[in-house]
């Protein structure tokens, strides 16, 4: 990772904006700096209006350069994953490639404060050339994935994340939903063997009332980041408010919390632009 602080070894916690207008995202990843968060999630895809690509390029702008702020991830998540985003595949990645040109340094070559990573959702096609654009101007990728109906097998949970990490992703995330406390179970286990067979960060949650205990002990398992709210609404179903989620981590032990870290330009922790895909392995055979 260059710009996400996912791979210090250290659980991140992020909140993401719910707000619908760029003042309400703004006041929120205030709000959330100064309550703790490590990582703010601009989820554009909650605004009224996704146009023009370039007042949404201002708005990660302006909360990325806030000196009290943290790293900020953006977020155009589908109504076909749980968003609000009324787009197809090929829409989908349109607005991506757009929001990456808006976002890319200007002729002087210095590149703006703004956002510090795009997630791409997987299984709208195109990931490896939506993520080489993402790290050709200098920002993280995260490839997610979104079950909003149930938590597949176990062997079909590590594809994807395998398959996610594969694209060339800085760090990959699988949510999922559960039917029973097994289905957790299956999600915490596959997180522990994911967490030591990919060379990427992991980040996994099963979602809902019955999923929250994977948002509080994910990290225990090797899930590198967690989902809480500082004051606004929830994205997705379960996340806790910061302060009650930071205690129960810290009752449980396991990865210390992160302290943000936004790198400087030229700064990096990792492989650049335009490096091949880190090398991943999953171990091979059925999980009970």
């Amino acid at each position: 990772m260059r710009r996400l602080p996912l791979s210090t070894g250290s659980v991140v916690v992020a909140v993401a904006t719910t707000a619908t207008t760029p003042a309400g995202c703004a006041a929120q990843a205030r709000a959330a700096a100064r309550a703790g968060a490590d990582v703010i999630e601009l989820r554009a895809d909650l605004l009224a209006d996704l146009e023009p690509v370039g007042r949404l390029a201002g708005l990660c702008a302006g909360i990325a350069s806030d000196p009290a702020g943290a790293p900020v991830l953006l977020t155009v998540r589908t109504a076909a994953e749980g968003g609000r985003a009324p787009l197809d595949d090929a829409r989908y990645r349109t607005c991506l490639f757009d929001l990456v040109a808006a976002l890319a340094p200007g002729r002087e070559g210095a590149r703006p404060a703004c956002a510090d990573a795009v997630d791409i959702e997987l299984n709208r096609g195109g990931t490896a050339e939506l993520v080489a654009a993402v790290h050709e101007i200098g920002l993280d990728a995260l490839v997610s994935v979104h079950d909003f109906a149930a938590t597949p097998e176990p062997e079909e949970m590590l594809s994807r994340l395998h398959e996610m990490a594969l694209t060339g992703a800085d760090a990959v995330k699988l949510a999922v939903t559960p039917r029973d406390a097994r289905d957790v179970a299956r999600l915490l286990e596959v997180t522990a063997l994911a967490a030591r067979a990919l060379e990427v960060p992991v980040v996994t949650m099963s979602m809902g009332r019955l999923g929250a205990v994977s948002r509080v002990a994910g990290a225990v398992f090797g899930s590198a980041m967690t989902f809480a709210t500082a004051g606004g609404e929830p994205s997705a179903p379960g996340q806790p408010p910061i302060e009650e989620l930071r205690r129960a981590m810290a009752l449980l032990g396991g990865p210390a919390p992160s302290s943000h870290h936004r790198p400087a330009p030229g700064e990096d922790d990792g492989p650049g632009p335009g490096s091949p895909p880190r090398p991943t392995t999953v171990p091979p055979g059925p999980i009970a």
